[in-house]
């Protein structure tokens, strides 16, 4: 064992102190965490990862940090050979992050710290139930970097299981960056993933459910069995969609005297999530995406209730009232607001779907940190999310070239200077035909629409941002009146659909795709549901 000097470490503020000893007040039985470092390998993360639990463990009595050579018999008897290597209470649990939890990570290390403190989860009690019913071994793999906004969510479901299932489940939390040997050998240059017992269960963020199922079976389920309540939950508004729009939605509504509930089958968030920086948020001269979501959420759930992993399945009208058929339960509203967003438009070309999560991206956040020391990349677009993608790619240290198929952006201004500055490369009147690799990307095949000549191009990575399709699921249910040419659904000046008491908002509504549209058309639809829930219009006009 190799002992540390009980120095003040610096890597965290004063202020941060401050708020973890008060997290950290929570904390019941004492947790040893233990680090393993090599010299001479990932030198710097070994050092910042000593300093970070060092700064954890001055922060509370709870935390007994113990710091450990590899190579020495502690560390062979548990078979730790990656360095850094951190292991969380080894006395109980099988956790494990193989490199240092850094960023995005650092929170999901709190609530490792926090989890096997007071032996708590954050998984619902079907989901216990349903962990109950394994008997054989599982061990948990999750790929993960600094930057994913998803990533934290995913590994606190295998933290979960691995809490509640100690006999048999195991959860190791992978770096890619710092382990780029294991990434290799997985072919992952995106994340998060998710292996379970050396199989792929997941390529991407999952809701909790499919997580379980997919613990239970080994493979990424078609549909998952529910337990849900049969007794309706009384509503005036049901907000589907917890995206900006969606969770402005909830704050107006309960606000303004209303009982709603917002529902969200994936991630809180949207579109802002995977915004590396956003520049134009009023009171913000810059802030990072996930960070902004952070505070609209925490702000929401003071109001309303945030579901998560609820998805609509079933939506009819029964004595004047919408009766939702959800995954988990059955709900009776007076009102429906639909804040569903929009997804990523695909390229729809040879090679995108075999090579996603190897190279192939939606998210430069999430998966950009992998090209940081100056690999080849290839940004497909031409709007702002394309150049925000392209300037942050570069930042991180990549090579990037912009391939657009027209011979001008539509990109703000700002961002077309800025990418001028950057020097990034603008391939115009580009297409992409093909994407090329075995296990991973390797190439782009790209027609000049103008001259009419084919080119292939090294490339290590590609990330395609070409627009959106409208999450219309719910609208389709209702028989909404929606953009035949697109799909959005149409709405009114106060966000009215053809349908009374149905409402809509953000993204999914077409139009400015901003968050400052989205957060206006939340607050006037529930305005609008509260209004005419009081003095419905359409009794009005009868009259």
């Amino acid at each position: 064992m190799r002992m540390e000097k009980n120095t003040k470490s610096k890597l965290v503020t004063e202020d941060v102190k401050k708020v973890l000893k008060d997290t950290f007040r929570e904390l019941r039985d004492d947790v040893a965490i233990e680090v393993y470092t090599q010299q001479g390998t990932n030198d710097v993360f070994n050092e910042t990862l000593i300093g970070l639990v060092k700064a954890l463990s001055e922060t509370t009595d709870k935390i007994k940090p113990a710091f450990y050579t590899i190579g020495d018999e502690h560390s062979s008897e548990k078979g730790i050979t990656k360095s850094p290597t951190l292991v969380i209470a080894p006395d109980k649990y099988k956790i494990r992050f193989t490199g240092a939890p850094l960023g995005e990570e650092g929170r999901s290390l709190i609530m490792a710290i926090l989890m096997a403190s007071t032996g708590s989860v954050v998984i619902s009690e079907n989901s216990l139930k349903r962990l109950m019913e394994l008997d054989t071994k599982r061990e948990v793999q999750v790929f993960v970097s600094p930057t994913c906004p998803y990533c934290p969510q995913e590994v606190v479901y295998a933290l979960s299981a691995a809490i509640a299932r100690n006999d048999l489940i195991s959860a190791e939390i992978i770096e890619i960056f710092e382990n780029r040997d294991i990434a290799e050998k997985y072919g992952i240059v995106s994340v998060p993933q998710t292996f379970i017992n050396g199989i792929l269960t997941s390529p991407g963020a999952e809701p909790e459910e499919y997580f379980i199922e997919s613990l239970l079976t080994l493979k990424r389920p078609e549909v998952v069995p529910t337990e849900f309540s049969d007794t309706p939950v009384e509503k005036d508004l049901l907000i589907v969609g917890a995206g900006p729009a969606g969770m402005t939605a909830g704050i107006y509504a309960e606000r303004a005297g209303l009982k709603a509930v917002v529902l969200e089958r994936e991630n809180i968030g949207g579109q802002v999530t995977i915004t590396p920086e956003v520049e134009n948020y009023p009171g913000f001269a810059r802030i990072p995406g996930k960070t902004l979501v952070d505070m609209i959420a925490q702000q929401a759930a003071q109001y309303t209730e945030l579901h998560l992993s609820e998805e609509v399945k079933e939506i009819e009208m029964i004595e004047g009232r919408f009766q939702v058929k959800t995954n988990w339960a059955i709900y009776r509203a007076k009102g429906i607001l639909i804040a569903t967003g929009v997804s990523n438009k695909r390229l729809d070309v040879p090679g995108e779907n075999r090579l996603y999560g190897k190279g192939v991206s939606y998210c430069a956040e999430c998966d950009g940190y992998f090209f940081k020391d100056g690999k080849r990349v290839i940004v497909v677009g031409g709007g702002n999310t394309a150049a925000t993608y392209a300037l942050y790619l570069s930042t991180l240290g990549a090579k990037v070239t912009l391939v657009h198929r027209r011979d001008a952006l539509r990109c703000e201004m700002r961002l077309q200077e800025s990418l001028s500055r950057n020097g990034i490369d603008i391939l115009w009147h580009r297409e992409i035909r093909e994407i090329l690799g075995d296990k991973v990307v390797q190439a782009v095949k790209i027609e000049d629409t103008k001259e009419k000549t084919v080119t292939d191009i090294p490339a290590d990575g590609v990330f395609v941002a070409i627009g959106y399709i409208p999450n219309n699921e719910v609208a389709k249910m209702l028989g909404l009146e929606i953009d035949e040419e697109e799909g959005y659904i149409k709405v009114d000046k106060n966000q009215r659909t053809s349908m009374p008491m149905v409402y809509a908002a953000g993204d999914i509504t077409g139009g400015v795709k901003q968050i400052v549209v989205a957060v206006s058309e939340g607050s006037l639809a529930a305005l609008t549901a509260f209004e005419d829930m009081t003095s419905p219009y359409w009794k009005k006009e009868k009259k």
